[in-house]
């Protein structure tokens, strides 16, 4: 069965001079190659060959700067797609489909396998990643569809598929034996957007790659009595939330994050700490392309002078990218002084005055105003933060211990949670080295910059209620994170301020079970002790003892 990718960077007419920087949905542009380079070399290390189908500027990224392991690179796309819609990137795996004269499977570039499909899988007529049911951006895209498009297979019909249960394939994985079924497939697929060419606009173009790949791949394959085989399991929740599990690795088959996974940080951090461990080389080679490209990225210790590693060329001051003296951040305190401003008059109040005289002016500005306590409190957190910052990124020795402090921690992670349990329970863990515990009253965990306004406005309407917050260093981003504790975060972290083995951790955890659920479910209260310390370590806030 010949394994295979797609990668179109669209019409060869779009104006993308600096292709580096594409982001292609991920929450920056280094995660997007290293999504691509996890997910080929996976491939290639799973199936023992993967095919690429790409354009001239796809090939240029992929196999001569970033030397992916391609078995083959063809260049087909090049001028093929140039009169399509660039959003409608599923037509790239469309033609992909078409022009396969043998047995196939095709994986996208943000799949990453783990577990070989078996023999029976692979030799079937129609496989694919998993059954979508009743997902509400099919049945959305379906009735634009039918509302504005003059051409409509028999099989998007609003009255084939009205007040019935919708079913798609999900085509993270998607090939077969049969293609005489695909060759139909897909020119109904194309004939399907060249008929409505004109009507594009009027509709959500970007949904219609669900409809003209997986809801017609399943539409017609029922139709001809064609059987599925699925790789995963039914998924009827549009949250997809068992493609992501990254901290269950190795006792998963596959990670897909699909849609806005793909921005969510820990599955970035994920993406990048795991190429990192297994294929290093790759990942250093995305990143230096990233860097002289000049282009932004979120992994801000790679532009750092105090980072020395030889895997990372000296950065010149003066390239595109190269990193200035680091300011402290206030973000949140300054877009708390400007919620305030519209209500108070405190634009004289600056956060990057000392914190003493921040707080004498508040107080003076905002006498006995429940307000007032929200301010300083964000204010507090963000000092704290911008105290540890200072102290632990000073210099180029703490800095570069750290950043390799934290590629041994991952891999050993992932080492101790392969073991079989009975050595897994004998793991000691205790608590990190570097850390600050805060008792605040709001949550304040802002993950994108772009949603700091409606942050401050929740808080500031919100009930004080006290909750623990650790700082700690993330190595991978040369920042503090912060680490909202649940009750069970809490006391888990409350136990083993002397180190604690894992199996010594559960006897200790009974007393805040009832010992029925305990005893009716035993081996449930084991897994979700183990599961909460797995979660603790990959976010730092306990750590495993030698």
């Amino acid at each position: 069965m010949r394994i295979l990718q797609t990668f179109w960077t669209g019409p060869s007419n779009t104006n993308n001079e600096n292709l580096v920087s594409m982001k292609a949905g991920w929450l920056s542009c280094e995660y997007h190659w290293m999504s691509w380079a996890l997910s080929c070399l996976q491939a290639k290390a799973i199936f023992g060959e993967v095919n690429l189908v790409t354009d001239l500027k796809g090939k240029e990224i992929l196999i001569d700067r970033l030397q992916l392991p391609y078995s083959s690179g063809s260049t087909e796309l090049e001028g093929t797609l140039d009169h399509y819609h660039p959003a409608l990137w599923a037509l790239a795996k469309i033609y992909t489909y078409s022009i396969q004269t043998e047995p196939f499977l095709h994986l996208d570039g943000d799949v990453f396998i783990w577990q070989k499909p078996d023999e029976e899988f692979l030799g079937l007529r129609l496989a694919a990643q998993n059954l979508d049911k009743n997902l509400e951006f099919y049945l959305s895209a379906l009735n634009g569809v039918n509302e504005h498009f003059t051409y409509i297979p028999p099989s998007l019909l609003k009255e084939n598929y009205e007040h019935k249960d919708l079913y798609g394939s999900n085509a993270g994985l998607l090939g077969g034996s049969d293609l005489n079924f695909f060759k139909n497939y897909c020119e109904q697929a194309f004939k399907f957007i060249d008929e409505n060419k004109a009507s594009l606009t009027k509709v959500n173009t970007g949904s219609l790659n669900f409809i003209f790949e997986q809801y017609l791949f399943c539409q017609l394959a029922a139709a001809a009595k064609i059987p599925i085989s699925y790789y995963g399991e039914m998924v009827d929740n549009p949250v997809f939330k068992d493609y992501i599990k990254f901290e269950d690795y190795p006792h998963i088959q596959m990670i897909h994050p699909v849609g806005g996974f793909k921005k969510y940080p820990h599955v970035c951090d994920h993406v990048a700490k795991k190429l990192r461990s297994d294929y290093p080389e790759y990942y250093y080679r995305v990143i230096n392309m990233v860097r002289s490209g000049g282009a932004n990225m979120r992994s801000a210790i790679y532009i750092s002078p105090l980072l020395k590693l030889d895997q990372l060329p000296s950065l010149a001051a003066e390239k595109p990218g190269a990193a200035k003296k680091a300011e402290p951040l206030f973000d949140r305190t300054n877009a708390a002084i400007d919620y305030l401003n519209k209500k108070h008059s405190v634009s004289d109040l600056k956060p990057n005055i000392s914190r003493n005289e921040f707080i004498k002016q508040a107080k003076l500005l905002l006498p006995h105003n429940p307000e007032r306590d929200c301010l300083l409190e964000i204010f507090r957190l963000e000092s704290t933060t911008n105290s540890l910052l200072k102290k632990l990124y000073a210099n180029q020795p703490v800095v570069t211990s750290l950043y390799k402090a934290g590629i041994k921690t991952y891999e050993r992670i992932q080492e101790i949670f392969s073991l079989p349990e009975n050595e897994l329970l004998k793991i000691k863990i205790g608590l990190p080295e570097h850390y600050k515990l805060l008792t605040i009253g709001w949550n304040w965990k802002l993950d994108y910059k772009e949603q700091v306004h409606a942050l401050i406005e929740r808080n500031f309407t919100e009930e004080k209620l006290s909750r623990p917050v650790l700082l700690l260093p993330d190595e991978l981003q040369g920042n503090i994170k912060e680490y909202y504790l649940d009750e069970l975060d809490m006391i888990i972290f409350d136990t083993i301020k002397e180190p604690f083995t894992i199996g010594d951790i559960l006897p200790e955890m009974k007393q805040y079970f009832s010992s029925e659920e305990i005893e009716e479910n035993y081996l449930a209260f084991k897994q979700l002790i183990i599961n909460t310390i797995k979660g603790m370590l990959y976010a730092g806030s306990v750590k495993i003892n030698s």
